[in-house]
């Protein structure tokens, strides 16, 4: 009982009078019942390849709008996203430019079952648009422009190795050993070329759609088959279900018809 000259406890004092006699275990437990209005969000936490990043971030702030769910992005080329991710990188989502590293995340349990969100296409990049003009085709551009060539490393990044398959069909990829500069991503490749450090860079068709892209020009390589992109919700990640509504969100408009804008096909 409290003083006769004392106010009566408020909630506040009643619940501290009431930590001490219960000490700090019940201290959680009294806490978990406290109302959880105004705190924000979690955010998403995205691990994705370097292609697909102008394209996240428009469609990140766009389901931001709708969700309040913060979406926040790590960028790099996919195999060193999927060594992260291996070694539990703190990742809500992956969003890869290839089908086979979320796959043998699935298979080692470190991800939901993938599912292909996007095709992509490699092409031939230069800031010089009259190389463009005066090319047939971009193996015509890569004799008509010598000199260093941009290619994303296709040991890491899915582009890099369709333009590698690309080179080997056309039977350039030995004559041209001397003049390529690998780039760790193909966002790298792009800058390469976009800096004047390389003369033309092999990239995605979504960097040549973006602002920086097309002050350039581009010709596509129809031998290189279209890149399959699979996304995969990480198995450890403690917000799953906005990670799988960011995923439903991309077959909706706007965010189908931003894909579409940055040229990818969709499934």
């Amino acid at each position: 009982m409290p003083a006769a000259n004392e106010p009566p406890a408020s909630g506040p004092d009643r619940l501290i009078r009431r930590i001490h006699r219960t000490g700090l275990f019940s201290l959680f437990a009294i806490l978990a019942l406290l109302p959880h209005t105004g705190q924000a969000a979690r955010p998403l936490v995205v691990a994705v390849a370097a292609n697909f990043a102008p394209a996240v971030e428009e469609i990140g702030a766009l389901f931001t709008r709708e969700s309040a769910i913060p979406v926040q992005t790590t960028v790099s080329s996919s195999g060193r996203l999927y060594a992260q991710i291996s070694n539990r990188a703190p990742f809500d989502i992956f969003f890869s430019a290839d089908s086979r590293r979320p796959q043998l995340l699935f298979q080692q349990g470190l991800c939901e079952r993938p599912e292909v969100y996007v095709r992509g296409r490699v092409v031939l990049w230069s800031r010089d648009r009259d190389l463009c003009a005066g090319a047939g085709n971009w193996q015509d551009l890569l004799k008509t422009g010598a000199g260093r060539t941009g290619i994303p490393n296709p040991e890491l990044a899915p582009y890099g190795e369709a333009a590698r398959q690309a080179l080997i069909r056309a039977g350039l990829w030995d004559r041209l050993q001397e003049r390529l500069v690998f780039a760790a991503n193909v966002a790298r490749s792009f800058q390469y070329a976009a800096t004047g450090a390389t003369r033309l860079s092999f990239i995605s068709a979504s960097l040549a759609t973006t602002a920086a892209g097309t002050g350039g020009c581009f010709l596509p390589l129809d031998e290189a088959k279209p890149v399959a992109q699979a996304v995969c919700v990480v198995s450890a990640s403690k917000n799953r279900e906005a990670a799988r509504a960011l995923v439903r969100f991309l077959r909706r408009n706007p965010a189908a018809s931003t894909l579409e804008r940055y040229g990818y096909e969709r499934p």
